[in-house]
């Protein structure tokens, strides 16, 4: 029975799609992290469940890089008047605003997209013929200079997991365990915050 469950395990662990994660900087691959206060804003994303680990996930990983230099954007609002909502792309005049009401030098935005559930978490060869199905997500990451008023870092990762077979496929009956778009998106947005710490100037 042992040896049953055993192979059980290294059959769904062999089979499960973990993931493919691309990235791009449009701009702001290398930054500074060595001066002043950062303001981590609220995660926004189409995932009302994901949401609060998406930005659990973020506030941690930045936390690694900036420690007690980055501050919560809901921890300022215990003394300080500022804005409830605050969007992702936002204007000089709005940056200028949030300079004013933050008292900090950088604000870190960042949005999750969960774009498709297609393959679901766990699928099946059918047997009747080709299919092709996916998982996919992105993460997008905005960083502005509120003294300057400027986007100093624009980036994204997409996740993708893939499920499919064809006709050749001679594995029917095997599931594959697949990572969930939602998972995806919290799984991305650490790898890209990796990313800047890898490339960190200071």
């Amino acid at each position: 029975m042992k040896k049953l469950c055993y192979l059980f395990s290294v059959v769904i662990l062999c089979s499960c799609g973990g993931g493919k994660y691309n990235y791009l900087f449009d701009t702001g691959k290398q930054l500074d992290f060595g001066e002043g206060k950062w303001v981590l804003n609220r995660t926004e994303s189409n995932s009302k469940i994901f949401d609060n680990e998406l930005y659990h996930a973020s506030y941690e990983q930045f936390k690694k890089i900036l420690g007690d230099s980055l501050i919560d954007m809901n921890t300022l609002r215990m003394d300080k008047l500022i804005s409830p909502k605050i969007r992702f792309e936002l204007n000089r005049t709005e940056l200028e605003t949030l300079k004013r009401d933050t008292e900090c030098d950088f604000l870190i935005n960042i949005r999750g997209n969960v774009i498709s559930n297609g393959a679901g978490t766990v699928s099946f060869d059918s047997g009747n013929g080709h299919f092709s199905a996916s998982n996919q997500s992105s993460v997008s990451i905005m960083i502005y200079d509120l003294n300057t008023g400027e986007i100093i870092s624009s980036s994204q990762a997409i996740a993708k997991v893939t499920s499919e077979n064809s006709h050749f496929d001679d594995n029917k009956g095997v599931p594959n365990i697949n990572s969930s778009a939602e998972t995806l998106m919290v799984k991305a947005v650490k790898k890209l915050i990796k990313k800047y710490d890898k490339n960190r100037l200071d």
